[in-house]
């Protein structure tokens, strides 16, 4: 058996910006996705995950990974995935399952590839999932761990590497979070509302259309974005939490929140630092800075939310059982 996990992710600050050229940061979390996998012990024609005959509608990202990486058709697999990430979240849940199952059919081919590599292979599943479309910042946060940031360009000596898909291109960053940042959790309120990051982000192209002022929201999210990783790497958890809560109401003059969001920051910000929406809004999830974290998980489940408790900053994917050999 072939055991390996790769963690969730949540966007810390500069959702929306990022959009127009503007850095964004990404945290993992300590929600994970496991992918176990081992040789099928009869003959067979079809791989099995979890259980059945493996599915292309089903399965996208997994077929794109052996198609890509395993081409044995003389050997089966069975593949079976359990995950702590909520789907359809934004949470990273597709990522988590695309740097998982690469780092697995790499490891069962001997084939010797770094996090770079990894995180990039899993962009490609996540792009072709997606229809072309899709950020390397979940798949670099899920293969590396910790606090990485995604700019338009270069930004000092955190600098990991660029990355290219078709004209877009994304250079990747990657910081430390000071041991005073990792003794604080993320507490995740989920609204269960699913909303659409395309939907959102055309609204927003709109608006500004309609209003050019609010590019100043933008440029403000910007600046807010780049406090934010100072204050990490001081390990200044309420400059960090000041920044969150301006930015979250940034974000709601973007028109990108909505009522069950703005409700459940407001709670979380009794019993944490700092509360914002993550991703792109209109439903999915808010999360809260906390260094009392059951007090605000509680608050956000009593304003009708669902929590999570998280650490962040955690280790990226990993291999956590290795007794087959293929």
């Amino acid at each position: 058996m072939l055991k390996v996990s790769a963690p969730g992710k949540c966007i810390l600050l500069g959702e929306h910006a990022v959009v127009y050229g503007h850095p964004a940061l990404a945290v993992s979390i300590d929600m994970r996705l496991n992918v176990n996998i081992s040789k099928q012990k009869v003959k067979s024609e079809f791989h099995v995950v979890n259980g059945e005959l493996m599915k292309s509608k089903n399965h996208p990202h997994i077929i794109n990974a052996l198609d890509d990486i395993w081409s044995n058709e003389d050997q089966m697999l069975n593949i079976n995935v359990s995950s702590e990430i909520p789907p359809s979240a934004g949470l990273g849940s597709s990522a988590a399952l695309s740097v998982a199952i690469a780092t697995g059919l790499i490891k069962a081919k001997n084939m010797n590839k770094s996090l770079e590599d990894i995180s990039s292979i899993a962009h490609k599943f996540e792009a072709n999932a997606q229809g072309g479309l899709a950020s390397p910042m979940d798949t670099s946060t899920s293969a590396h761990g910790g606090c990485i940031l995604l700019a338009n360009k270069k930004l000092g000596e955190n600098w990991l590497y660029s990355r290219t898909l078709g004209e877009k291109k994304w250079e990747i960053h990657s910081f430390e979070l000071h041991d005073e940042i990792k003794n604080a959790s993320i507490v995740i309120g989920h609204t269960g509302i699913h909303g659409s990051t395309a939907e959102m982000v055309l609204g927003v192209k709109k608006r500004l259309e309609e209003n050019p002022n609010l590019i100043n929201d933008i440029e403000a999210i910007n600046a807010l974005t780049k406090r934010g990783v100072i204050a990490i790497e001081n390990g200044d958890l309420e400059a960090l939490g000041a920044v969150m809560n301006l930015n979250h109401s940034h974000l709601q003059n973007l028109g990108v929140s909505c009522k069950e969001l703005d409700d459940l920051v407001a709670v979380a910000r009794e019993t944490s630092l700092g509360a914002k929406l993550t991703g792109a809004g209109g439903g999915g999830c808010m999360i809260a800075l906390s260094i009392n974290p059951t007090e605000t998980a509680r608050d956000i489940e009593l304003a009708g939310g669902r929590s999570y408790i998280c650490k962040f900053g955690v280790e990226g994917v990993k291999i956590d059982e290795n007794s087959m050999i293929f």
